[in-house]
């Protein structure tokens, strides 16, 4: 899994790869189009217009979904504040199921104001693009693999997926979104962050802060057994003091209100600390002392003692900072740990348990989707029976993938792609049952549809839309 393909030179931004995928597929679409399009009497310029069209719409409903899904993650409710967040799509992510909805309104604008002129049947321009619509979905998934999101439930042993082997269902822990799962506000018998309960995001686990006093950098508890950090020699007491080539520092968290931060500020820069300010989950701010020196620690707890009720400290180290909010992308930990007063280097990968990958599933089921709805084209009895099959096969996959995965439940406990899937194959039915009665019957072979483009006449016999 590789999070970030490369940074680019000069600037220093990363290209991650989910939105490199992304891309990927809106190419593959557009230039698969060039050949698709003119058989229904669209201009390839015309279809351009109509994929910009449907990225646009379909990502504004992708985001919207997962706004509405997920609404606890978005605490400013106000217009202001709601409009803000639908643009930082890093800031959480989209719901693919979204994204029809708002394509399907990006697709009756494109009918009503450029289909209906030109003579374009609608139903023939979804039949085209429905292979477009499932190669497009099968590289996306492969940017979920990349990026280490939506995977699936715990492959215990003896369910491992198979004949795939189980290092493809396991993450680097560092770079995925389990992070993001951390409780907050931390309380004081708070360990390193925990993934689906089940593991540490780095293989071991450290002792309560209330056993730490005057050095607060994280003692090894507990390493998980067959993780990288067992294999990496990680033994139970060692003292991490490095992380990545730097002094594993003591730092001291507040949050509370502006005043008793400013407070905290004050009282740790006289003591000789380091202050700067974060912005926790919730958007809520922090305030993050750090320091090497003990005494200063010292000086600095002592200091903030005294500014009152209203304020939360918490002390811990850069380690444990680093795990809970690092940069996107990272996956190795390079450690030096204290052990019988000896340095010890101590390097590893912290990956997961192995998880179902279902992102891997859903990329292989869309390939073959996409060679059934080209092999059944010709075969067709009437335009937009393609489009149907795709709606039949892709929501019968989603609702046995979604099965498998880790997802909030909602009445029955189907989760919410799950009844949509059962939607989407209602609606499937009944579009077919309408097709059939509105619909031209086609002769076994007709219009095949993109093996080969034609020219467009300059006037197209008008087609019903």
């Amino acid at each position: 899994m590789h999070q970030v393909v490369f940074h680019f030179p000069f600037v220093g931004y990363p290209l991650f790869s989910f939105g490199a995928m992304l891309l990927l597929a809106f190419v593959v679409v557009v230039g698969w189009g060039r050949w698709r399009a003119p058989k229904i009497g669209l201009t390839w310029e015309r279809f351009q217009d109509f994929c910009m069209l449907m990225l646009a719409t379909g990502l504004a409903g992708a985001r919207i979904v997962y706004m509405w899904q997920f609404s606890d993650q978005f605490p400013d409710k106000s217009p202001l504040g709601l409009f803000l967040a639908f643009f930082k799509i890093w800031d959480g992510g989209i719901v693919f199921y979204g994204s029809i909805f708002g394509g399907l309104l990006g697709f009756w604008l494109f009918r009503r104001k450029v289909l209906k002129p030109m003579g374009v049947n609608g139903w023939q321009l979804a039949d085209a693009v429905a292979p477009m619509l499932a190669i497009g979905m099968a590289i996306g998934r492969i940017g979920c693999y990349l990026n280490g999101c939506c995977w699936g439930q715990v492959a215990c042993p003896e369910c491992q997926p198979m004949p795939l082997p189980p290092e493809l269902g396991q993450f680097p822990l560092l770079a995925a979104h389990a992070k993001r799962q951390v409780t907050w506000p931390p309380d004081d018998d708070a360990r390193l962050p925990q993934i689906h309960g089940l593991q540490t995001t780095v293989g071991f686990s450290i002792p309560s802060r209330d056993y730490v006093t005057r050095d607060p950098r994280s003692l090894v508890l507990a390493v998980e057994p067959g993780s990288a950090a067992e294999h990496a020699g990680l033994k139970p007491g060692d003292r991490v003091i490095e992380l990545n080539g730097e002094p594993n520092r003591f730092l001291v968290e507040v949050t509370g209100s502006a005043k008793s931060l400013a407070d905290a500020a004050n009282r740790a820069t006289e003591a000789g600390a380091t202050v700067r300010t974060v912005e926790r989950p919730g958007k809520i701010p922090a305030l993050l002392i750090e320091t090497d020196d003990p005494d200063v620690l010292a000086a600095v707890r002592g200091r903030l003692s005294a500014i009152g009720t209203g304020a939360v400290v918490a002390v811990h180290d850069r380690l444990y900072e680093f795990v809970r909010s690092g940069p996107l992308g990272e996956k190795r930990l390079d450690l030096v740990v204290e052990r019988a007063g000896q340095r010890v280097p101590i390097s590893f990968t912290p990956r997961t348990v192995t998880f179902f990958p279902t992102q891997v599933y859903e990329t292989i089921s869309m390939i073959l989707v996409t060679l059934l709805l080209l092999a059944f084209q010709p075969f067709r009895r009437h335009d937009g029976q393609v489009i149907v099959v795709l709606m039949l096969c892709y929501s019968v996959h989603r609702f046995l993938n979604e099965a498998i995965r880790t997802e909030p439940t909602y009445s029955f406990g189907l989760t919410l792609s799950q009844w949509i899937s059962v939607g989407i194959f209602l609606a499937a039915i009944v579009l077919e049952l309408y097709l059939r009665r509105t619909q031209p019957k086609l002769p076994p072979g007709a219009i095949p549809l993109g093996y080969g483009a034609k020219s467009i006449p300059e006037n197209p016999t008008p087609a019903a839309v």
